[in-house]
């Protein structure tokens, strides 16, 4: 992993490289690893990437809404206490995997692929969030339904398929390994959710 820290004046990216980033991550997720070319690599592109949770915070606030307005059954005892329950579940199911896969990375023979992973799982991530959040605009305006439950169904599936992809193809790893990560990112997200649900004393997912 590079050493270092993320340099602060330019820590978030621009829109156009924004777009440059989001490019990279899609056209690895359609299997052209030329999409790397559109990925900063260097050890401030590595720590830049981690910008990509900043860059999906308004569409994932949105899905806490949708969450909140629409799903749970009652109202929570404090907006605040929701907001901080959900933020904490994301964070924690974003970064931890990152986290399982660098430690793990001198025993499946992943080192030099780490800055790869993480540059593009961040970045592509960020643009699952974006590309997704339709669904919950949907949601918001319509409320749940058969077929909306349909969708989220096929949009679930959507993303794992992508991510498996993704990671795949800017690692140049086997796709038995690559679905082996995605498994455990899909394991994580669900314990993250669940521990920090008991730990607030809320449903959030």
């Amino acid at each position: 992993m590079p050493a270092g820290s993320p340099p602060s004046p330019d820590f978030l990216p621009t829109l156009p490289e924004i777009g440059r980033y989001f490019t990279g991550a899609w056209r690895l997720m359609a299997g052209d690893r030329r999409g790397l070319d559109r990925l900063d690599l260097s050890a401030d592109g590595f720590w830049r990437s981690f910008a990509a949770l900043v860059v999906a915070l308004p569409p994932t606030a949105l899905s806490w809404l949708e969450f909140e307005r629409v799903e749970r059954a009652q109202a929570a005892a404090s907006p605040v206490r929701a907001l901080a329950a959900h933020a904490l579940a994301d964070l924690t199911a974003w970064l931890l995997p990152l986290l399982l896969v660098a430690m793990a990375a001198r025993h499946i023979d992943f080192q030099k692929r780490i800055v790869p992973f993480v540059v593009a799982v961040n970045w592509g991530g960020a643009l699952l969030t974006w590309a997704f959040s339709p669904f919950f605009l949907l949601l918001l305006l319509g409320g749940q339904s058969g077929l909306t439950q349909g969708l989220g169904l096929v949009i679930a599936l959507a993303s794992i398929v992508l991510t498996v992809r993704l990671i795949a193809v800017a690692t140049a790893c086997d796709y038995a390994l690559s679905i082996a990560i995605v498994t455990m990112m899909v394991f994580v997200s669900l314990l993250s959710f669940a521990a920090v649900s008991d730990l607030f004393g809320l449903v959030i997912g």
